[in-house]
Protein backbone atom coordinates (compact mmCIF):
# COMPACT_ATOMS: atom_id res chain seq x y z
CA UNK A 1 0.00 0.00 0.00
CA UNK A 2 1.32 3.46 -0.87
CA UNK A 3 2.59 5.71 1.91
CA UNK A 4 1.75 8.97 0.15
CA UNK A 5 -0.57 10.51 -2.40
CA UNK A 6 0.60 12.83 -5.16
CA UNK A 7 -0.34 14.61 -8.37
CA UNK A 8 1.63 15.08 -11.58
CA UNK A 9 1.93 18.40 -13.41
CA UNK A 10 3.34 18.59 -16.95
CA UNK A 11 3.79 21.59 -19.23
CA UNK A 12 5.19 22.52 -22.62
CA UNK A 13 5.82 26.14 -23.49
CA UNK A 14 4.85 26.21 -27.17
CA UNK A 15 2.07 24.85 -29.33
CA UNK A 16 4.66 23.16 -31.56
CA UNK A 17 5.62 20.86 -28.67
CA UNK A 18 2.09 19.70 -27.94
CA UNK A 19 2.00 17.14 -30.73
CA UNK A 20 5.51 15.91 -29.95
CA UNK A 21 6.71 13.55 -27.24
CA UNK A 22 7.55 16.10 -24.55
CA UNK A 23 4.31 15.81 -22.57
CA UNK A 24 4.21 12.05 -22.91
CA UNK A 25 7.84 11.78 -21.78
CA UNK A 26 7.31 14.09 -18.82
CA UNK A 27 4.31 12.11 -17.61
CA UNK A 28 6.09 8.77 -18.04
CA UNK A 29 9.10 9.96 -16.03
CA UNK A 30 6.85 11.42 -13.31
CA UNK A 31 4.90 8.16 -13.03
CA UNK A 32 8.14 6.17 -12.77
CA UNK A 33 9.29 8.53 -10.03
CA UNK A 34 5.99 8.10 -8.15
CA UNK A 35 6.31 4.33 -8.40
CA UNK A 36 9.90 4.42 -7.07
CA UNK A 37 8.91 6.66 -4.17
CA UNK A 38 5.75 4.61 -3.38
CA UNK A 39 3.43 7.54 -4.20
CA UNK A 40 -0.13 6.96 -5.41
CA UNK A 41 -0.94 9.30 -8.31
CA UNK A 42 -4.29 10.95 -7.63
CA UNK A 43 -4.36 13.06 -10.78
CA UNK A 44 -2.44 14.35 -13.79
CA UNK A 45 -2.65 18.00 -14.88
CA UNK A 46 -1.26 19.09 -18.26
CA UNK A 47 -0.83 22.63 -19.62
CA UNK A 48 -0.37 22.56 -23.40
CA UNK A 49 1.58 25.42 -24.89
CA UNK A 50 1.26 27.80 -21.90
CA UNK A 51 4.09 29.89 -20.50
CA UNK A 52 5.46 29.42 -16.97
CA UNK A 53 6.42 33.08 -16.63
CA UNK A 54 3.43 33.54 -14.35
CA UNK A 55 1.30 31.30 -12.20
CA UNK A 56 -1.77 32.11 -14.35
CA UNK A 57 -2.08 28.74 -16.12
CA UNK A 58 -5.34 26.84 -16.53
CA UNK A 59 -4.33 23.33 -15.44
CA UNK A 60 -1.76 24.66 -12.97
CA UNK A 61 -4.50 26.54 -11.13
CA UNK A 62 -6.64 23.38 -11.15
CA UNK A 63 -3.71 21.43 -9.70
CA UNK A 64 -3.27 23.93 -6.86
CA UNK A 65 -7.02 23.85 -6.21
CA UNK A 66 -6.93 20.04 -6.13
CA UNK A 67 -4.20 20.17 -3.47
CA UNK A 68 -6.20 22.66 -1.41
CA UNK A 69 -9.06 20.16 -0.96
CA UNK A 70 -8.32 18.29 2.26
CA UNK A 71 -10.33 15.31 1.03
CA UNK A 72 -7.70 14.66 -1.67
CA UNK A 73 -4.83 14.47 0.87
CA UNK A 74 -2.10 15.40 -1.62
CA UNK A 75 1.38 15.04 -0.10
CA UNK A 76 3.51 15.50 -3.22
CA UNK A 77 3.37 17.80 -6.28
CA UNK A 78 5.52 16.04 -8.91
CA UNK A 79 7.13 17.83 -11.88
CA UNK A 80 9.73 16.76 -14.43
CA UNK A 81 11.88 19.84 -13.76
CA UNK A 82 11.55 22.89 -11.51
CA UNK A 83 11.20 25.15 -14.58
CA UNK A 84 8.03 23.24 -15.49
CA UNK A 85 6.59 24.51 -12.18
CA UNK A 86 7.59 28.14 -12.71
CA UNK A 87 10.14 30.30 -14.54
CA UNK A 88 9.50 33.24 -12.22
CA UNK A 89 11.35 32.92 -8.91
CA UNK A 90 8.94 35.06 -6.92
CA UNK A 91 5.89 33.18 -8.24
CA UNK A 92 7.70 29.94 -7.40
CA UNK A 93 8.17 30.89 -3.74
CA UNK A 94 4.64 32.28 -3.44
CA UNK A 95 2.97 29.15 -4.82
CA UNK A 96 5.30 26.91 -2.77
CA UNK A 97 4.22 28.74 0.38
CA UNK A 98 0.60 28.11 -0.59
CA UNK A 99 1.24 24.41 -1.18
CA UNK A 100 3.01 24.16 2.18
CA UNK A 101 -0.15 25.36 3.92
CA UNK A 102 -1.96 22.43 2.30
CA UNK A 103 0.72 19.97 3.46
CA UNK A 104 1.98 19.43 -0.11
CA UNK A 105 5.69 19.22 -1.00
CA UNK A 106 7.18 19.92 -4.43
CA UNK A 107 9.42 17.23 -5.93
CA UNK A 108 11.36 17.26 -9.21
CA UNK A 109 12.08 14.05 -11.08
CA UNK A 110 15.40 15.27 -12.51
CA UNK A 111 16.68 17.59 -9.78
CA UNK A 112 17.87 17.18 -6.21
CA UNK A 113 15.30 18.98 -4.08
CA UNK A 114 13.79 17.82 -0.79
CA UNK A 115 12.99 19.14 2.70
CA UNK A 116 16.62 19.20 3.93
CA UNK A 117 18.33 22.62 4.25
CA UNK A 118 20.47 22.04 1.16
CA UNK A 119 17.52 20.53 -0.70
CA UNK A 120 15.50 23.68 -0.04
CA UNK A 121 18.46 25.82 -1.02
CA UNK A 122 18.94 23.87 -4.23
CA UNK A 123 15.27 24.42 -5.04
CA UNK A 124 15.64 28.17 -4.47
CA UNK A 125 18.70 28.37 -6.70
CA UNK A 126 17.05 26.27 -9.42
CA UNK A 127 13.95 28.46 -9.40
CA UNK A 128 16.16 31.54 -9.64
CA UNK A 129 18.15 29.85 -12.38
CA UNK A 130 14.91 29.13 -14.29
CA UNK A 131 14.01 32.82 -14.10
CA UNK A 132 17.53 33.83 -15.14
CA UNK A 133 17.40 31.49 -18.14
CA UNK A 134 13.94 32.79 -19.03
CA UNK A 135 15.19 36.38 -18.82
CA UNK A 136 18.05 35.52 -21.19
CA UNK A 137 15.62 33.94 -23.64
CA UNK A 138 13.24 36.88 -23.28
CA UNK A 139 16.03 39.35 -23.99
CA UNK A 140 17.03 37.45 -27.13
CA UNK A 141 13.40 37.36 -28.27
CA UNK A 142 13.01 41.05 -27.46
CA UNK A 143 16.07 41.92 -29.56
CA UNK A 144 14.58 40.05 -32.53
CA UNK A 145 11.26 41.84 -32.06
CA UNK A 146 13.06 45.16 -31.76
CA UNK A 147 14.69 44.65 -35.17
CA UNK A 148 11.31 43.94 -36.76
CA UNK A 149 9.80 47.00 -35.11
CA UNK A 150 12.59 49.16 -36.56
CA UNK A 151 11.50 47.90 -39.99
CA UNK A 152 7.96 49.09 -39.29
CA UNK A 153 6.46 45.69 -38.51
CA UNK A 154 3.98 45.37 -35.63
CA UNK A 155 4.80 42.01 -34.03
CA UNK A 156 2.02 41.83 -31.42
CA UNK A 157 -1.69 41.11 -31.62
CA UNK A 158 -3.50 43.33 -34.08
CA UNK A 159 -5.59 46.01 -32.33
CA UNK A 160 -9.25 46.55 -33.23
CA UNK A 161 -9.38 48.09 -36.70
CA UNK A 162 -6.46 46.03 -38.04
CA UNK A 163 -5.90 42.41 -38.97
CA UNK A 164 -3.25 40.16 -40.53
CA UNK A 165 -3.73 38.35 -43.80
CA UNK A 166 -1.16 35.72 -42.83
CA UNK A 167 0.78 34.61 -39.77
CA UNK A 168 3.84 36.79 -39.26
CA UNK A 169 2.58 39.38 -41.74
CA UNK A 170 2.17 43.09 -41.07
CA UNK A 171 -1.05 44.91 -40.27
CA UNK A 172 -3.74 45.80 -42.80
CA UNK A 173 -7.00 47.70 -42.11
CA UNK A 174 -9.85 45.38 -41.12
CA UNK A 175 -12.86 46.29 -43.26
CA UNK A 176 -15.22 45.15 -40.46
CA UNK A 177 -13.79 47.52 -37.83
CA UNK A 178 -11.76 50.31 -39.46
CA UNK A 179 -14.84 52.49 -39.98
CA UNK A 180 -15.76 52.19 -36.30
CA UNK A 181 -12.26 53.37 -35.35
CA UNK A 182 -12.55 56.39 -37.64
CA UNK A 183 -16.01 57.15 -36.21
CA UNK A 184 -14.63 57.01 -32.65
CA UNK A 185 -11.90 59.56 -33.48
CA UNK A 186 -14.28 61.84 -35.39
CA UNK A 187 -16.85 61.84 -32.56
CA UNK A 188 -14.24 62.38 -29.85
CA UNK A 189 -12.60 65.27 -31.74
CA UNK A 190 -15.78 67.33 -31.16
CA UNK A 191 -14.78 67.68 -27.51
CA UNK A 192 -18.24 66.70 -26.22
CA UNK A 193 -17.59 63.06 -25.30
CA UNK A 194 -16.28 61.24 -22.27
CA UNK A 195 -14.87 57.76 -22.84
CA UNK A 196 -18.11 56.39 -21.39
CA UNK A 197 -20.37 58.34 -23.74
CA UNK A 198 -18.09 57.52 -26.68
CA UNK A 199 -18.42 53.82 -25.92
CA UNK A 200 -22.21 54.17 -25.82
CA UNK A 201 -22.21 55.99 -29.18
CA UNK A 202 -20.26 53.19 -30.86
CA UNK A 203 -22.42 50.52 -29.25
CA UNK A 204 -25.57 52.29 -30.50
CA UNK A 205 -24.07 52.20 -34.00
CA UNK A 206 -23.76 48.42 -33.77
CA UNK A 207 -20.15 48.04 -32.61
CA UNK A 208 -19.18 44.74 -31.01
CA UNK A 209 -15.74 43.30 -30.32
CA UNK A 210 -14.62 40.12 -32.05
CA UNK A 211 -15.75 38.31 -28.92
CA UNK A 212 -19.23 39.79 -29.23
CA UNK A 213 -18.93 42.25 -26.32
CA UNK A 214 -19.90 45.91 -26.25
CA UNK A 215 -17.27 48.64 -26.09
CA UNK A 216 -16.16 49.75 -22.63
CA UNK A 217 -14.70 53.14 -21.60
CA UNK A 218 -11.31 51.48 -21.07
CA UNK A 219 -11.28 50.32 -24.69
CA UNK A 220 -12.10 53.84 -25.88
CA UNK A 221 -9.23 55.33 -23.89
CA UNK A 222 -6.84 52.71 -25.25
CA UNK A 223 -8.03 53.35 -28.81
CA UNK A 224 -7.95 57.18 -28.77
CA UNK A 225 -4.43 57.32 -27.30
CA UNK A 226 -2.91 54.62 -29.53
CA UNK A 227 -0.53 56.14 -32.15
CA UNK A 228 -0.67 52.88 -34.10
CA UNK A 229 -3.80 54.22 -35.82
CA UNK A 230 -1.73 57.00 -37.47
CA UNK A 231 0.90 54.47 -38.57
CA UNK A 232 3.40 55.18 -35.76
CA UNK A 233 4.92 52.44 -33.58
CA UNK A 234 5.97 53.51 -30.07
CA UNK A 235 7.38 50.69 -27.94
CA UNK A 236 10.28 50.51 -25.48
CA UNK A 237 12.65 53.29 -26.54
CA UNK A 238 11.75 52.93 -30.22
CA UNK A 239 9.52 55.23 -32.25
CA UNK A 240 9.29 54.47 -35.95
CA UNK A 241 6.96 54.81 -38.92
CA UNK A 242 4.95 51.65 -39.41
CA UNK A 243 5.07 49.88 -42.76
CA UNK A 244 1.27 49.65 -42.90
CA UNK A 245 -1.66 51.90 -43.81
CA UNK A 246 -2.85 54.35 -41.11
CA UNK A 247 -6.58 54.44 -40.30
CA UNK A 248 -6.82 58.07 -39.14
CA UNK A 249 -4.88 61.22 -40.02
CA UNK A 250 -2.23 62.77 -37.78
CA UNK A 251 -4.30 65.96 -37.57
CA UNK A 252 -7.36 64.09 -36.27
CA UNK A 253 -5.28 62.08 -33.80
CA UNK A 254 -3.61 65.25 -32.50
CA UNK A 255 -6.97 66.98 -32.12
CA UNK A 256 -8.40 64.06 -30.12
CA UNK A 257 -5.45 64.09 -27.74
CA UNK A 258 -5.48 67.85 -27.15
CA UNK A 259 -9.19 68.49 -26.68
CA UNK A 260 -8.50 69.80 -23.18
CA UNK A 261 -10.39 67.13 -21.29
CA UNK A 262 -8.41 65.10 -18.81
CA UNK A 263 -9.58 61.65 -17.81
CA UNK A 264 -8.39 59.66 -14.87
CA UNK A 265 -6.49 56.64 -16.20
CA UNK A 266 -8.01 53.22 -15.69
CA UNK A 267 -5.67 51.27 -13.47
CA UNK A 268 -6.03 47.89 -11.90
CA UNK A 269 -4.88 47.86 -8.29
CA UNK A 270 -4.19 44.89 -6.07
CA UNK A 271 -6.08 44.49 -2.81
CA UNK A 272 -4.96 47.06 -0.19
CA UNK A 273 -1.65 48.00 -1.90
CA UNK A 274 -1.16 50.80 0.66
CA UNK A 275 -0.56 48.24 3.41
CA UNK A 276 1.76 45.52 2.08
CA UNK A 277 2.53 44.18 5.58
CA UNK A 278 -1.06 43.43 6.57
CA UNK A 279 -1.63 39.74 7.33
CA UNK A 280 2.14 39.08 7.19
CA UNK A 281 2.77 40.68 10.59
CA UNK A 282 1.11 39.16 13.67
CA UNK A 283 0.90 40.36 17.25
CA UNK A 284 3.45 38.61 19.48
CA UNK A 285 0.92 38.34 22.30
CA UNK A 286 -2.44 37.47 20.71
CA UNK A 287 -0.97 36.04 17.44
CA UNK A 288 -3.66 37.79 15.39
CA UNK A 289 -2.53 39.38 12.09
CA UNK A 290 -2.30 43.16 11.91
CA UNK A 291 -4.25 45.10 9.32
CA UNK A 292 -4.14 48.64 7.96
CA UNK A 293 -6.57 51.47 7.38
CA UNK A 294 -6.84 55.24 7.05
CA UNK A 295 -8.03 57.59 9.77
CA UNK A 296 -9.58 60.91 8.77
CA UNK A 297 -8.43 64.02 10.65
CA UNK A 298 -10.46 67.09 11.56
CA UNK A 299 -9.58 68.85 8.30
CA UNK A 300 -10.47 65.83 6.19
CA UNK A 301 -6.89 64.65 5.67
CA UNK A 302 -6.42 60.87 5.71
CA UNK A 303 -3.68 59.25 7.81
CA UNK A 304 -2.60 55.63 7.23
CA UNK A 305 -2.09 53.32 10.25
CA UNK A 306 -1.29 49.69 10.97
CA UNK A 307 -3.27 48.20 13.88
CA UNK A 308 -5.01 45.14 15.32
CA UNK A 309 -8.11 44.09 13.44
CA UNK A 310 -9.97 43.94 16.75
CA UNK A 311 -8.91 46.06 19.71
CA UNK A 312 -9.41 43.32 22.32
CA UNK A 313 -5.67 42.74 22.88
CA UNK A 314 -3.99 44.51 25.81
CA UNK A 315 -1.10 45.40 23.50
CA UNK A 316 -3.25 46.75 20.67
CA UNK A 317 -2.14 50.11 19.31
CA UNK A 318 -2.30 52.25 16.16
CA UNK A 319 1.11 52.78 14.53
CA UNK A 320 1.59 55.27 11.67
CA UNK A 321 2.31 53.49 8.40
CA UNK A 322 5.59 55.38 7.87
CA UNK A 323 6.86 54.49 11.36
CA UNK A 324 5.79 50.85 11.09
CA UNK A 325 7.35 50.28 7.67
CA UNK A 326 10.58 52.02 8.73
CA UNK A 327 10.84 49.53 11.63
CA UNK A 328 10.29 46.74 9.10
CA UNK A 329 13.04 48.11 6.83
CA UNK A 330 15.44 48.15 9.81
CA UNK A 331 14.45 44.54 10.54
CA UNK A 332 15.23 43.55 6.93
CA UNK A 333 18.65 45.20 7.26
CA UNK A 334 19.39 42.87 10.17
CA UNK A 335 18.86 39.71 8.09
CA UNK A 336 20.96 40.78 5.08
CA UNK A 337 23.52 38.04 4.27
CA UNK A 338 27.09 39.31 4.58
CA UNK A 339 29.55 39.37 1.68
CA UNK A 340 31.64 36.80 3.55
CA UNK A 341 28.67 34.43 3.68
CA UNK A 342 27.89 35.07 0.01
CA UNK A 343 31.45 34.23 -0.99
CA UNK A 344 31.51 31.05 1.11
CA UNK A 345 28.10 29.96 -0.12
CA UNK A 346 29.06 30.48 -3.77
CA UNK A 347 32.21 28.41 -3.38
CA UNK A 348 30.37 25.49 -1.76
CA UNK A 349 27.46 25.65 -4.18
CA UNK A 350 29.82 25.68 -7.18
CA UNK A 351 31.55 22.56 -5.82
CA UNK A 352 28.21 20.79 -5.59
CA UNK A 353 27.09 22.11 -8.98
CA UNK A 354 30.27 21.00 -10.74
CA UNK A 355 30.10 17.59 -9.09
CA UNK A 356 26.49 17.07 -10.18
CA UNK A 357 27.24 18.45 -13.65
CA UNK A 358 30.09 15.95 -14.02
CA UNK A 359 27.72 13.13 -13.09
CA UNK A 360 25.23 14.39 -15.66
CA UNK A 361 27.91 14.54 -18.36
CA UNK A 362 29.04 10.97 -17.61
CA UNK A 363 25.45 9.74 -17.60
CA UNK A 364 24.71 11.51 -20.88
CA UNK A 365 27.78 9.96 -22.53
CA UNK A 366 26.53 6.50 -21.68
CA UNK A 367 22.99 7.29 -22.82
CA UNK A 368 24.29 8.80 -26.06
CA UNK A 369 26.34 5.66 -26.72
CA UNK A 370 23.23 3.51 -26.11
CA UNK A 371 21.20 5.68 -28.49
CA UNK A 372 23.87 5.32 -31.20
CA UNK A 373 23.72 1.52 -30.84
CA UNK A 374 19.92 1.61 -31.09
CA UNK A 375 20.13 3.85 -34.18
CA UNK A 376 22.41 1.28 -35.83
CA UNK A 377 19.98 -1.46 -34.86
CA UNK A 378 17.14 0.55 -36.37
CA UNK A 379 19.11 0.97 -39.60
CA UNK A 380 19.69 -2.80 -39.72
CA UNK A 381 15.93 -3.40 -39.35
CA UNK A 382 15.28 -1.17 -42.37
CA UNK A 383 17.98 -2.99 -44.34
CA UNK A 384 16.56 -6.43 -43.47
CA UNK A 385 13.12 -5.22 -44.55
CA UNK A 386 14.49 -3.95 -47.86
CA UNK A 387 16.27 -7.32 -48.35
CA UNK A 388 12.94 -9.08 -47.89
CA UNK A 389 13.99 -10.92 -44.70
CA UNK A 390 11.34 -9.14 -42.57
CA UNK A 391 7.66 -9.08 -43.51
CA UNK A 392 5.74 -5.81 -43.22
CA UNK A 393 4.31 -6.93 -39.85
CA UNK A 394 7.71 -7.98 -38.50
CA UNK A 395 9.31 -4.75 -39.72
CA UNK A 396 6.58 -2.57 -38.16
CA UNK A 397 6.76 -4.34 -34.79
CA UNK A 398 10.59 -4.37 -34.56
CA UNK A 399 10.80 -0.72 -35.63
CA UNK A 400 8.21 0.20 -32.98
CA UNK A 401 10.12 -1.61 -30.24
CA UNK A 402 13.44 0.01 -31.13
CA UNK A 403 11.82 3.43 -31.44
CA UNK A 404 10.35 3.01 -27.96
CA UNK A 405 13.79 2.10 -26.59
CA UNK A 406 15.30 5.17 -28.24
CA UNK A 407 12.53 7.41 -26.85
CA UNK A 408 13.08 6.01 -23.35
CA UNK A 409 16.81 6.76 -23.57
CA UNK A 410 16.15 10.26 -24.89
CA UNK A 411 13.88 10.91 -21.91
CA UNK A 412 16.70 9.87 -19.55
CA UNK A 413 19.06 12.28 -21.31
CA UNK A 414 19.28 15.40 -19.13
CA UNK A 415 19.26 18.65 -21.07
CA UNK A 416 22.56 20.35 -20.19
CA UNK A 417 22.00 23.56 -22.15
CA UNK A 418 21.27 25.37 -18.89
CA UNK A 419 24.59 24.18 -17.46
CA UNK A 420 26.34 25.95 -20.33
CA UNK A 421 25.33 29.31 -18.88
CA UNK A 422 27.72 31.10 -16.54
CA UNK A 423 26.75 29.90 -13.07
CA UNK A 424 28.51 32.89 -11.51
CA UNK A 425 26.01 35.15 -13.28
CA UNK A 426 23.14 33.03 -11.98
CA UNK A 427 24.35 33.28 -8.38
CA UNK A 428 24.98 37.02 -8.76
CA UNK A 429 21.42 37.40 -10.03
CA UNK A 430 20.12 35.54 -6.99
CA UNK A 431 22.18 37.49 -4.46
CA UNK A 432 21.37 40.80 -6.15
CA UNK A 433 17.87 40.33 -4.73
CA UNK A 434 19.04 39.77 -1.16
CA UNK A 435 22.34 41.65 -0.72
CA UNK A 436 20.26 44.64 0.32
CA UNK A 437 16.92 43.11 1.16
CA UNK A 438 15.34 46.34 2.40
CA UNK A 439 16.43 48.20 -0.73
CA UNK A 440 14.82 45.56 -2.95
CA UNK A 441 11.62 45.73 -0.88
CA UNK A 442 11.52 49.53 -1.18
CA UNK A 443 12.13 49.38 -4.95
CA UNK A 444 8.91 47.37 -5.33
CA UNK A 445 6.80 50.19 -3.85
CA UNK A 446 5.10 50.88 -7.19
CA UNK A 447 4.48 47.19 -7.84
CA UNK A 448 2.42 45.89 -4.88
CA UNK A 449 2.03 42.38 -6.25
CA UNK A 450 5.78 41.97 -6.77
CA UNK A 451 6.41 43.34 -3.28
CA UNK A 452 4.07 40.74 -1.77
CA UNK A 453 5.76 37.94 -3.71
CA UNK A 454 9.14 39.16 -2.47
CA UNK A 455 7.87 39.06 1.11
CA UNK A 456 6.74 35.46 0.54
CA UNK A 457 10.24 34.70 -0.73
CA UNK A 458 11.86 36.08 2.45
CA UNK A 459 9.50 34.61 5.04
CA UNK A 460 8.05 31.12 5.23
CA UNK A 461 5.68 32.13 8.02
CA UNK A 462 4.25 35.19 9.75
CA UNK A 463 6.51 37.72 11.49
CA UNK A 464 5.89 38.56 15.14
CA UNK A 465 5.66 42.17 16.30
CA UNK A 466 5.94 43.10 19.97
CA UNK A 467 4.66 46.64 19.60
CA UNK A 468 8.15 48.08 19.18
CA UNK A 469 10.25 45.52 17.32
CA UNK A 470 9.91 42.61 14.90
CA UNK A 471 10.99 39.21 16.13
CA UNK A 472 10.46 35.48 15.73
CA UNK A 473 9.76 34.14 12.26
CA UNK A 474 10.73 31.32 9.92
CA UNK A 475 13.02 32.63 7.18
CA UNK A 476 13.48 31.04 3.76
CA UNK A 477 16.55 28.78 3.44
CA UNK A 478 19.00 31.30 2.02
CA UNK A 479 18.38 33.54 5.04
CA UNK A 480 17.98 30.81 7.69
CA UNK A 481 21.25 29.13 6.70
CA UNK A 482 22.88 32.54 7.05
CA UNK A 483 21.52 32.76 10.62
CA UNK A 484 23.15 29.39 11.36
CA UNK A 485 26.34 30.66 9.73
CA UNK A 486 26.44 33.68 12.07
CA UNK A 487 26.36 31.34 15.07
CA UNK A 488 28.77 28.81 13.62
CA UNK A 489 30.59 29.70 10.36
CA UNK A 490 31.63 26.05 9.89
CA UNK A 491 27.94 25.05 9.63
CA UNK A 492 27.89 26.13 5.99
CA UNK A 493 30.78 23.81 5.18
CA UNK A 494 29.05 20.87 6.84
CA UNK A 495 26.19 21.23 4.40
CA UNK A 496 28.42 19.69 1.73
CA UNK A 497 27.86 16.26 3.23
CA UNK A 498 24.06 16.44 3.41
CA UNK A 499 23.17 17.56 -0.09
CA UNK A 500 20.53 15.29 -1.64
CA UNK A 501 21.72 12.57 -3.91
CA UNK A 502 21.25 13.48 -7.56
CA UNK A 503 18.57 11.40 -9.24
CA UNK A 504 18.46 11.45 -13.07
Amino acid sequence: MSDKNGIIYCRVSSAEQVDGTSLESQERMCREYAERENITVKGVFVDKGESAKTADRTEFIKAISFCSDKKNKVDTFIVYKVDRFSRNQEDHMSVRATLKKYGTELRSVTEAIDSSPMGKMMEGILSTFAEFDNNVRTERSKNGMREKVKKGIWVWQAPIGYKRLEKGGNLVPDENYADYVRLAFEEYSNGTHTYKSLAKTLNDKGFRTKGGSKALPQLMQKMITNPLYIGVIKVWDVETKGDFEPIVSKQLFSLCNTVGRKHRPFKKRSDNPDFPLRKLIVCKYCTNPLTGSHSTGRKGKRYPYYHHHKQNCDHAKFIPKETFEQLFVEFLNEINPSMEYEKAFKEIFMDIWKNNSAKIVDQNKKIKADIEKLDKKKAQIFQLFEDGIYSQEEFTERRRMVSQDILHKEVLYVDTRNEELNMDDVLDYCFSKIRETSKTWLEYEDDPEKRLRFQNFIFEDNVEFSGDTFGTTTLSPIYSIYQQYLINPSSLVTLRGIEPRFRP
